[in-house]
């Protein structure tokens, strides 16, 4: 018996603390609105709450407004609008220095009732294509090294065609349309020159040695104090290897396959074949000097066909060796 009147009281306890805190809690949320129905604040601070700007403020009516948003306040009806639509009393209001104040409990009635801007959706950005490792260039693939050696240049013109034009021009053209050919083959191509500049010979040996070359190309064009000397002349030192004579010959056999008639495989000490390192070959294109070859060296098809047959020798050296 004793046990449950024990029981019984302690609920009764428990159910009045319950009911108080309630209590406490209602008052407190009743204090709260109590105090911000007590602060005024004027009709510009609470705009700048808001994050609107006023548009309109006269005795009637104050309106201020955002890019979603329309407040309108009615003083003398006692209403508020948002967005033409009634939300609630305006409730106690107080002019000070000339200026409408409201009660700051409107400020949370008004925020209830505002539009929001649509939620953006969230673009997840496309997955950016794999970029593929870029491919070995095509002349990294044979690891040779190859020196094409266009002759003269800048202030040393070679020598004079028979139509006026200058060596080092030719020899460039067919020097750039070998290094092209050679370097699609997958080899990797150095040029001594590639514009009208001029090179010192031991500096044009010197860029092959660096290099460490296997193989160097020199080209030049002939010429002759009689104009009916012609063909084409593959050139080594006087002291070449067996594999620059390899070189040459190979050359040769390839150039003789053209209209231009060779001359075979001659020895001069050139410089540039005396102090190269590598396997060297200087090659006279044609005379200059004879009205047909300087007509032929000039023409676009026979410097293909020139350049073709060099390369077409290099190529068979290489792979012999």
């Amino acid at each position: 018996m004793r046990r449950n009147l024990s029981m019984v009281l302690l609920l009764a306890i428990t159910a009045l603390a319950v009911t108080g805190c309630q209590q406490q809690q209602v008052k407190q949320t009743q204090t709260k609105s109590k105090i911000k129905d007590e602060i005024m604040v004027n009709v510009y601070y609470l705009a700048g709450k808001l994050g609107m700007s006023i548009t309109s403020i006269t005795e009637e009516k104050i309106s201020f407004n955002d890019t979603l948003n329309t407040v309108t306040i009615y003083p003398k009806q006692n209403q508020v609008f948002v967005n033409e639509s009634f939300i609630s009393a305006l409730g106690k209001t107080k002019k000070i220095e000339g200026l409408l104040n409201v009660r700051l409990s409107l400020l949370d009635e008004i925020k209830k009732n505002l539009n929001t801007p649509p939620i953006k959706p969230i673009i997840v950005p496309a997955p950016r294509p794999q970029i593929q490792q870029e491919p070995k260039k095509a002349w990294e693939l044979t690891g040779k090294t190859i020196i094409i050696d266009p002759g003269h240049g800048g202030k040393d013109p070679g020598a004079i065609s028979y139509y006026g034009f200058y060596e080092k021009t030719v020899n460039l053209d067919v020097g750039l349309q070998i290094t092209e050919m050679l370097r699609d083959k997958g080899h990797r191509v150095i040029m001594t020159r590639d514009s009208d500049v001029f090179i010192e010979l031991e500096e044009r040996a010197e860029i092959a040695n660096r290099a460490k070359a296997d193989v160097f190309i020199s080209i030049h064009s002939d010429s002759s104090a009689r104009s009916s000397t012609n063909g084409f002349t593959v050139y080594i030192a006087k002291s070449a290897s067996w594999s620059a004579d390899k070189l040459a010959n190979s050359i040769d056999d390839q150039m003789t396959r053209t209209s231009i008639s060779s001359n075979g495989v001659k020895k001069a000490d050139y410089r540039v074949l005396t102090r190269t390192q590598c396997p060297a070959v200087l090659v006279e294109l044609g005379y200059l000097s004879n009205y047909w070859e300087a007509k032929q060296l000039r023409n676009v098809d026979m410097q293909k066909k020139l350049a073709q047959a060099i390369v077409d020798g290099i190529t068979n050296y290489l792979n012999r060796k």
